[in-house]
């Protein structure tokens, strides 16, 4: 008995096979990448709600924390039951906040399915473990009513360093603007943009087999020979092996263009702008705790209240210590103090913004977000209007994040998808070659078909 082995689709399932294992290879590390950027989003907007959150408290109530009567002080300001602040952090960014004595809430904006504050409440034996008994920052994930969160705890300490409670901070995971619908349409463009390229990959191949395999004289096909039939079909299969590349190539470069070039860098630009305006709230109660009094301009100089602002970096030193962003104070259109420097650590005071922020921000006395270059450094800016005590703008303030920032977390998430394809493309084309060699080394001892039909038939 003689077994009829057909090339053509034995070939070209092997193909589709690996193209289909290919994709699923990208679709995973991008998918973990993707995810992994959206955490360190999160993570980092979490970081910034908690530092300017604490500054915040410790501004507007001076003195040190400590414990009198089974409650907790901020100098002399009782914190128990005390949720304006938190209630503000909730408002402006969504997150919830929570002051802990010991273990134990003591003022929360957190409101339970009825309403209530949960007073009370307790933190779990993990929690306790490392930010009260070690004294170390926690971050982690919480369900909190049924929904995930991501948390962070910072310890809270009396003078001499003992750990007296916790300052908590929690962002649903789920509030996270349009990313999910981001995330999933990447996760839908990996896949078509695969199955098309694909399917125009074994189109290919079929043409190719098509018309290059069908003139071989099958009874004398052999990897294992060294005459001139044999090498013929070596070549072929070869051929096809590099066409087969060449649809992993066109998966690869219309994947990196599409779904990296235009959906992973929206969803960044979303993240950051998401990020920004959290900052921007939470900056603008900080300031405002920071120097008391209305913004005025005196002599050609800006005024919170007392404190004047031209040269004074003391409010972009602050903003910056707490988020790690760029900031700067503007007098209507003009630079009168940043924490942005040039290449020659000269700061670009008295430069001028440019005119489309001139038009939202003072003329109509609206915010304004996007791309600027401010000193040779591309930035996403927030600009927030400064208006004095009748209402009308005279001046600016702004936050943002250098470009080249993103750029970076881009490229990585390239350069991941880049060595796993790679490294696909070459264990793809190696099985292709090994299992092309096993149909055909044998072939002394079949009848090959170059049918197009799909089953496979045995002669005696």
């Amino acid at each position: 008995m003689k077994k009829k082995v057909m090339l053509k689709q034995k070939l070209l399932r092997v193909s589709i096979i690996l193209i289909a294992l290919f994709t699923a290879a990208i679709f995973f590390v991008t998918n973990m990448k993707v995810t992994n950027l959206v955490e360190k989003s999160i993570a980092a907007k979490l970081d910034n709600i908690s530092s300017l959150g604490l500054d915040i408290i410790e501004t507007k109530y001076s003195g040190d924390w400590n414990v009198k009567g089974g409650r907790l002080y901020k100098g002399e300001n009782l914190i128990n039951n005390d949720s304006l602040i938190l209630d503000a952090i909730k408002e402006k960014t969504g997150a919830i906040a929570t002051v802990f004595l010991g273990d134990e809430k003591i003022a929360t904006s957190e409101l339970d399915s009825d309403g209530i504050r949960p007073i009370g409440g307790k933190a779990s034996s993990e929690v306790v473990e490392s930010v009260l008994q070690k004294g170390v920052v926690y971050t982690g994930t919480e369900n909190i009513l049924g929904e995930t969160y991501a948390v962070k705890y910072v310890p809270l300490k009396d003078r001499s360093g003992e750990v007296l409670g916790m300052w908590f901070v929690g962002m649903p995971k789920s509030n996270i603007g349009s990313k999910d619908s981001q995330i999933l349409i990447m996760r839908i463009s990996i896949v078509v943009i695969s199955v098309l390229c694909g399917i125009l990959g074994c189109a290919l191949l079929m043409l190719y087999v098509k018309k290059f395999l069908n003139d071989i004289d099958t009874h004398k096909v052999s990897f294992l020979e060294s005459n001139s039939s044999g090498n013929k079909t070596q070549r072929k299969v070869v051929m096809l092996s590099l066409f087969l590349i060449g649809t992993f190539f066109l998966i690869w470069f219309t994947v990196q263009g599409f779904t990296i070039g235009n959906v992973v860098n929206n969803l960044e630009d979303s993240n950051i702008k998401d990020r920004l305006n959290a900052c921007s709230q939470l900056g603008e109660m900080l300031i405002n705790e920071m120097h008391k009094g209305e913004w005025t301009i005196k002599f050609n100089k800006l005024y919170k209240g007392s404190l004047l602002l031209n040269d004074d970096t003391s409010i972009a030193e602050k903003i910056s210590s707490d988020t790690g962003l760029l900031s700067t104070v503007f007098m209507m259109d003009t630079r009168i103090a940043t924490n942005i420097s040039k290449d020659d650590g000269t700061k670009p005071i008295g430069a001028k913004t440019a005119s489309e922020i001139v038009e939202t921000v003072l003329k109509q006395g609206k915010e304004y977000i996007g791309e600027i270059t401010v000193a040779d450094k591309k930035c996403i800016e927030k600009y927030v209007p400064i208006k004095d005590s009748t209402g009308q703008t005279i001046g600016m303030w702004s936050i943002g994040i250098e470009r080249k920032v993103t750029a970076r977390q881009i490229r990585d998430l390239r350069k991941a998808i880049s060595q796993i394809s790679l490294l696909a493309i070459l264990v793809s084309l190696g099985a292709f070659l090994f299992l092309s060699v096993r149909f055909v080394s044998d072939i002394r001892n079949y009848n090959v078909c170059l049918s197009t039909k799909v089953s496979e038939e045995s002669s005696y």
